[in-house]
Order: C-alpha cells, then structure tokens, then sequence
C-alpha cells in the first residue's frame, strides 16, 4: 500500500499542475458554442436537419447556382452541415490587385436556397481571441504538435494518478466518514476534502482524461494515417480530364456504398481529387477514410487504405468528451464538476504543504462501530452509478436522454450537499 500511495503522490505531483491547465481552460470552453454563437454579428443560416444523402443530391442544384451568380470564383472544397440542413462551398478567386481571396458560402438543396455562411466580424474580438487562446491551450498548450503530445502524457498520468486515488480509497478513510470535513486550515481538512470530492468527481475526471488522451490521439493518429495513404500515391500525377464534383459524388456512392461522404476537394491536374468517407464499421466519424482519385486512360480509380480500428476507438470515446452535455444545465452541471476537480487537485497541493508545517490536527470525523469494506464502498459506489448514466445517457434517447443525464448528475450534487452537511 504504500508503493501504491507513492505512486498515486509523486504521478499526482509531476502532472496536477498541467491537469490543473486542462481544467482552467476546459471551464470556458464548455460554453464555447453559446460564447460563439453570441459573439457573431451574423447568425450562421440554418434550415434544419437533413441526412448526408439529402444533402449531396443537391450538390449539383448548388454548383450550378454558384456558376451562374459567381462564375469568377472556383469550387475547390464542399463539406456538410447534416444539423443545419446546408452544404459548404469553399470559394476562391483573386481580386484586380492580384490578391488572392477565400470564403465559404451555404446552400440549402430543399429551399434552393443561396447565402453567406458566416461574417467575419464579431461584437467582440478580445472574446474571440480569448476563446481561442483558451482552446489552443487546452489541446496543445499553444505549442503545436510537440505541446499536444506532451499534454497528452500528462493527460494520461492524470488519469493513473485518479485510478491510484482509488485504490487507495479505502487505506485513507477506513473508519472515516464520507463527507466528514473538520473544518480549519490543517493538512486533515484538506485532505478530508480532496478524499470525498475526489471520490464523487472520480468517473467524470477520469472519463474526461481517457477521452482527452484519446481526442489527441485521434489527431495525431489521423495525420499518419493519411500521410500512409499519400505514400501510397503516384509520384507523376496527371489527370487525363479534370474530376467533376458530380463524378466524384457518384464514383463514392457506387464503391462506397455503406459509408457516407462527409468532403470533397478538386484541385490542379497535377493532385488527385480527395475525398473524405466516414469509416464503414463506425458512421459517426467526424473524419475518416482518405480516398484518392486520379483518371488515368482507363478511366477513375482511387488509392485509399482502411482505417485503423484503434482510431476508431479513439473516435467513439470522443464521445464522451464534446457531446454530452448540450443543453444548458449539463453545462452548468458540467462547470461545477469541473471547479469541483479543480478543488480536488488544489487541496491535495495544501494537504501536502500544510502537513509538511506540521500544524497541529484537528481529529477525524469517524463513524459509528465497525463497518464492512462493502459498507464504505456503497456511497462512492452510488456516485460512480449517476456519473455513469450522466455521462452516457445524453448520448442516445434524444432529449429524453438529456433529462435522464440531467437527473443523474443533479442527484450526485444533492446527495454530495446533503452528505457533507451530515460530516
């Protein structure tokens, strides 16, 4: 027990100031969408919720609306927005002093329908640049690739040094009482609330690490995985015709079948067009498999790989992460979590500096006889429970499932106040 203590104290202590970073910066960006979507001038279009197959039967209606109000600007990308019912057309053109230019425009296929797709100005660009500041450090540290890696480390030390606080979950409270708290500056009093906290943040923290660890791993994993593809491709590329869009909607539908197509970019003669498929085995893929067209004298073909099923794990705990708190109480839920965590990591820094000034202790709260190891792991055990359906149940059910998550996660709260007011 105690190489397991040391363990837990010495990982906790080379990581908890980088996990402490990830939990400053992820408070805001929970909001991020809300922060966004306020700081517009104007409001992105939407149309409502359409499937990837409605979408992109209407990509040639788009092309050619394109071609006859903006003949002087070039297609080279078209992507989706299935929630807002809109396919994204990347333009580009040059003005009369020869600068070259770039923005995206938003068609809806069922009301034929042909508008801008986000200005440029916002109400408030010190917001805008904070917001991003607060999300290039949350996932690189403002560092780049080198800054994603090593946060990621730390990212998964914080997750071994939650695992250690569990084990050693019973060796700290034995006769303790959970939620007891003694009050005063001593080391005692927070270590009191960095054991109970920690045990009621435990599976959200480390859900939330996991699935961190997993996001950058995704990333990174992504880049080499493309980077195989493209070793894979020709050194002379030229194409005996340019790719149309429509060619290369129908090529993907005709030897993609199962999969849906979530990008398309065409470029010069001398590059193969690409396209972008979610993986077969896993549809909700924000980004998946390369593939890339050249014409050659006998007609299309396409160099792609499949993707790696570690990248598809990667991707469906990601989940986890971005998607389960959307409506404004899980927000709200979510940022006292997150301040909880924050507790956890600070209390345990003034546990281990008060102890080493060695103030006096007040006692332990205890309980009352002798309890069975299944007695002190029935609370902890409740909370990890809600945490779990609060973590998960967003993820299906719609909106019911939202109100389930929400009456999880607010049963943890009351039951960690009524709990702390008992101790």
């Amino acid at each position: 027990m105690k190489l397991l203590y040391r363990f837990h104290r010495w990982i906790s202590a080379i990581c908890a100031l980088f996990f402490l970073l990830l939990c400053l910066t992820g408070l805001p960006l929970i909001f991020s969408g809300d922060i966004y979507r306020w700081n517009e001038v104007d409001e992105r279009p939407s149309f409502g919720e359409l499937s990837y197959q409605e979408l992109w039967s209407g990509a040639t209606a788009g092309l050619a609306r394109i071609a006859s109000e903006m003949p002087e600007r070039d297609v080279d990308v078209i992507s989706t927005d299935t929630e807002r019912g809109v396919l994204l057309y990347s333009l580009t053109w040059q003005e009369e002093n020869g600068t070259a230019r770039r923005a995206r425009v938003a068609y809806a296929p069922v009301q034929d329908e042909l508008v801008p797709w986000r200005g440029t100005h916002v109400k408030s660009p010190a917001l805008a640049s904070f917001m991003g500041t607060m999300h290039n450090l949350h996932l690189k540290m403002s560092m780049g690739r080198s800054g994603m890696i090593f946060l990621t480390v730390m990212c998964f030390l914080s997750f071994l040094s939650i695992v250690g606080g569990i084990l050693l979950y019973p060796f700290f409270m034995r006769q303790r009482l959970f939620g007891g708290t003694r009050g005063g500056m001593s080391a005692g009093n927070f270590f009191d609330w960095h054991n109970f906290l920690g045990m009621i943040t435990a599976v959200w923290a480390g859900l939330m690490t996991l699935s961190g660890v997993a996001i950058a791993a995704y990333i990174i994993g992504h880049g080499s995985y493309r980077a195989d593809v493209e070793a894979a491709l020709p050194v002379d590329i030229h194409n005996q015709e340019p790719i149309a869009y429509e060619e290369m909607i129908s090529y993907a539908a005709d030897h993609f079948p199962t999969q849906r197509l979530l990008y398309l970019a065409n470029v010069r003669e001398d590059e193969p067009a690409v396209m972008t498929l979610t993986d077969e085995g896993h549809p909700s893929m924000f980004r998946g498999q390369e593939v890339y067209l050249i014409r050659t004298e006998e007609g299309l073909t396409h160099i792609t790989q499949p993707m790696p099923r570690w990248l598809t794990l990667c991707d469906s705990l990601r989940t986890l992460h971005l998607y389960n708190h959307d409506t404004m109480p899980l927000k709200l839920i979510w940022a006292v979590l997150d301040m909880l965590t924050i507790v956890v990591i600070v209390s345990g820094f003034a546990g281990w500096f008060q102890r080493h000034r060695r103030k006096k202790e007040i006692p332990p709260v205890l309980t009352d006889g002798t309890r069975p190891i299944t007695a002190m792991w029935s609370m902890p055990a409740l909370f990890a429970l809600l945490s779990i359906i609060g973590m998960t149940a967003p993820l299906s059910y719609a909106e019911t499932g939202d109100s389930i998550g929400t009456v999880a996660w607010g049963c943890c709260l009351l039951l960690m106040i009524y709990l702390w007011q008992r101790g």
